[in-house]
Order: structure tokens, then sequence, then C-alpha cells
């Protein structure tokens, strides 16, 4: 189902033919925001990270940049982490040492979340990758009748621009019915407004063409991706239904 989203959201594996098997070498595409919750400033910036992973020690660490409060392009090396399971394939980022960070690793589908600081303290570094819910539960609801129905087939990703201003949706396993049959394997939406804040994004749209021209045209599409992007809410309407989406960024519980 997500074969073609990972390949977005992991750009480049196994670095070379060299590379120890129980080791692996990503290339990430990495979201940054520099949040000072003092007066509500978020940096926005985009880099590629290098992600080594240690299957043997169950360890990560990356090298990012990111920019800072003024806007200042800095360089971020992490610890060497742990990685510890969490709930099947997601697995707890921790530092060995008393670091302030933490974070959280999907083998399953390549996302990564990671925090750097503590906005109780006044300022946070908050990486992603580009972000894909997963996990989420769709709701169709017809508005003439109020029948409905729920499924867990979609997945949802957010491409965004290296501005952090436009973001390109792909919606997996897309369903445009009650039934809950699957009409695409996955559909494109480009174009949309992101809109980076203190906790998260927020992404929206008044009205979308699919790549499938003439099919799949979405309308007031407003997503809220909250809690430092650890939970999606959103809503749009297409073919006379209402869709509502929920769910988490990783399944922890």
């Amino acid at each position: 189902m997500l074969l073609s989203l990972l390949a977005v959201v992991m750009l480049t594996a196994c670095g070379n033919d060299d590379e120890p098997v129980n080791r692996q070498t990503v290339n990430m595409a990495i979201n940054s925001r520099m949040i000072d919750a003092s007066d509500g400033t978020v940096v926005f910036s985009q880099n590629t990270a290098k992600v080594e992973i240690n299957y043997t020690d169950m360890t990560i660490s990356f090298n990012c940049n990111y920019k800072d409060l003024n806007g200042q392009s800095q360089a971020y090396s992490s610890p060497v982490m742990d990685l510890r399971q969490q709930k099947g394939s997601v697995y707890r980022i921790e530092p060995h040492s008393a670091v302030d960070a933490s974070g959280f690793l999907d083998m399953a589908t390549g996302m990564m979340w990671y925090r750097v600081g503590s906005l109780d303290d006044g300022v946070a570094l908050v990486m992603t990758t580009q972000l894909l819910y997963a996990y989420s539960t769709t709701t169709i609801t017809n508005p003439e009748n109020g029948n409905h129905g729920a499924h867990e087939q979609s997945a949802y990703l957010f491409v965004l621009d290296p501005s952090g201003e436009t973001c390109e949706m792909k919606i997996s396993n897309f369903t445009s019915n009650l039934n809950g049959a699957i009409d695409v394997p996955e559909v494109d939406y480009e174009g949309l407004t992101v809109t980076p804040n203190g906790t998260g994004y927020k992404i929206t749209a008044s009205e979308i063409e699919s790549n499938y021209n003439g099919y799949y045209k979405l309308t007031d599409v407003d997503f809220t991706l909250n809690d430092q992007c650890m939970v999606i809410g959103g809503s749009f309407k297409c073919n006379g239904l209402e869709f509502n989406i929920t769910g988490p960024l990783f399944p922890l519980n």
C-alpha cells in the first residue's frame, strides 16, 4: 500500500555495497521547526539528514542542518541513541546520556519524529520526515441522509516544499464511497497551502484537482497536524460526501 509513499519519505537507502549488513545509512528529507514559546516565533527549514542505524546494537544517529530563531543555518549532530521497541514496528529513540532529546522511528513506514529541547523551557527544535499518517481513521458521511461509514485503509502523506509554504498530499487506498471499496491505489494533490505554527502545521485548500483529471476533486480541505504533528485532524469534501480524518502519527497505545 505504502511503497510509493515510502519512496518519498526515505529518499535513498543503503549508500554503498561495502556497508556492513547490520548497518544501514539512509538519507531522509527532514522538515524542522525551531519554536520560541515565549513569543510564538516559528522558523521552518528543510534539509537532508544522513541517518545511520545499527541493527545489532539497535542504535541510531543522524546529522542534519536546520535554521535557528534568527534564520541562520546550524548543523545538528545527534548522539548515538538507543532504539527501544515501543509497539510493533515503532521504536522509541532514547539518548544514552542526559540529553534533552527524544523521538520515534517507524521501521515499517520510515516515519521519524525527533525533538530537541522543551517548550516548557521556552525553546524546542522539532524535526520530522515528510509527514506520513499511516494509522488514521477516515469517516465518510453523506450529508443528505446522515449515512456514514469509517475505515482505516487510507494513509495520508504531506510532502512539504523547501519553503514550507505549500505541499503535495498523497492519499493511498483512496475511497470515495460509503461501502469501503478502494477507488485508486494512490491519488495526488498539489498546491495545498501550508502554515507552520508552534504545535505543527495547518494545511488548507479551497479546491484542488487530483492527478486523475476530472475525478476526485476536493473542496474545503482543512487539516490540522497538532501536538507537534503527533496527531492529525482534518476534513474535506469529495463527490458530495464529507470526509473526516483523525488518528496518531504513531500507534503508541
